[in-house]
Parts: C-alpha cells; sequence; structure tokens
C-alpha cells in the first residue's frame, strides 16, 4: 500500500503515538459483523496495513454474497477508542461498497481534540473516484457491478493503492472584524458629515490671488513709441 501524508495544523507528536484502525461490511439485513483490524495509524502521518487486510476484504465479499440486495452494504472504517468496553463507542465512517471495485485512492482523516490530549477522537474514509450522481457502478452492459465483485476486486488491489492519510487539528477561528460605529449628538441622532467643499471653495484665495498679480502686472507696453512733438519749420 502506497501511502502519502498530508500533516496539517499538527503539533510535534511523539512517533510512539498510534492509533488503531478497523474495518467491516454492514448491511441492514445481515447481523452485526465484528470490526477487524485494518491498520495502524501514527500521528505523525505512518500508516501500516495489517497483515490480514486483503483476506479480511475476501471475507466481506463472501458475506455479501448471501443477499438478495446487497447494493445497500457499506464498508465501514473504524476508530478504536483506548479504554471503550465496546466497538458501539468508536467513532466510524462509512462509504458504499459497490465503490470500492474501481477505486485508485483512499483517503484517511484523523481529527485531533484541541488541548494537551492528542489521541484522535474521530475519523472520516473517502474512496475516490466514485460516481457524481452516488449511484454504484455499472458494467460496460449497463448492469451493476454486484457488491461482492467490488470487494474482490478491492482487495486484490490494495496493496498497490495510493493511500493518504490526513491528520487534522482544530484551529481557532480569526475574530470577526467590527465596524466603528458612527459617532452621536445628544440627542441620540447619527452626526451628519460636514459636506465636502468644492474646488473653488477651498482655493478661492489662491485663484483670487493670482487673478490679482496678473491685472497688477499686466501694463503698458515699456517700448512703446511716444508720440513726437511738432516744431520744425
Amino acid at each position: 500500500m502506497r501511502v502519502s501524508v498530508i500533516a496539517a495544523f499538527v503539533s510535534v507528536v511523539s512517533a510512539a503515538e498510534v492509533v488503531q484502525l478497523y474495518h467491516r461490511v454492514f448491511h441492514p439485513n445481515l447481523p452485526a459483523q465484528p470490526y477487524l483490524e485494518r491498520a495502524t495509524a501514527s500521528l505523525t502521518g505512518v500508516l501500516v496495513p495489517a497483515p490480514t487486510l486483503a483476506k479480511d476484504l475476501a471475507s466481506f465479499s463472501e458475506v455479501l454474497q448471501a443477499l438478495d440486495d446487497p447494493t445497500e452494504a457499506l464498508y465501514q472504517v473504524a476508530l478504536g477508542h483506548e479504554g471503550d468496553t465496546s466497538d458501539a463507542f468508536w467513532d466510524f465512517s462509512s462509504v458504499k461498497a459497490c465503490y470500492l471495485g474501481r477505486v485508485s485512492a483512499d483517503t484517511i482523516v484523523l481529527h485531533l481534540p484541541s488541548g494537551q490530549d492528542a489521541q484522535p477522537f474521530a475519523v472520516d474514509y473517502f474512496v475516490s473516484p466514485i460516481p457524481s450522481d452516488g449511484s454504484c457502478p455499472q458494467t460496460k452492459s449497463k448492469k451493476t457491478l454486484s457488491t461482492s465483485s467490488s470487494l474482490k476486486n478491492f482487495a486484490s488491489k490494495i496493496q498497490n493503492l495510493n493511500s493518504t492519510i490526513f491528520i487534522h487539528s482544530p484551529n481557532t477561528a480569526p475574530p470577526p472584524e467590527l465596524r466603528t460605529p458612527p459617532p452621536l449628538t445628544p440627542e441620540g441622532e447619527v452626526v451628519k458629515p460636514v459636506p465636502e467643499k468644492t474646488f473653488i471653495q477651498k482655493y478661492w484665495m489662491y485663484i483670487g490671488a493670482l487673478v490679482l498679480v496678473i491685472l497688477v502686472g499686466t501694463g503698458p507696453d515699456e517700448n512703446e513709441q511716444q508720440p513726437r512733438r511738432g516744431g520744425g519749420r
């Protein structure tokens, strides 16, 4: 099983901190099936499959062969909690068992609590690809691939499946950005902003001074010839 690791929002943890993952098939017409060991996962992102993983998946397919309509069967991955007296207290995630025959990758997400307790409290399990409409995959003859066959196919390729383990811990949301309330008058009314002045209102003094300089500086041409006086005989 090829395993890639994505660790998000995780503090430094010891490699010795590991959790057990289990799996089983579930169908409303079947008695409750026991959980079998699926893998051991460390909080550093190392996933070690159980030696009997492929064999157990094949046995799940045999359990479903006796059903008339196994399309409602679910494949469940559960997180074992230390100290629990029953697997009824375990957190689990389910996908349709009929999806498993054609998946090329699966993802396991372990959720860590806030505080000092580093042990995960929840698990999510995803497979891809799955049909966009959520229906069970069909063969080329338009017949739905049997759930039992899907589990057999899954068992045959589980060793080469591209698996990803994602460790997720909660992060504090940023505080909301609050707008400053508008100023109020003693009567409790919103203070109206002062209307913005026009360009003329802002700079009329400078404009007037410029016009005055222009008017004062404009005089008769100094080179203009004075009229000649008469007096010649």
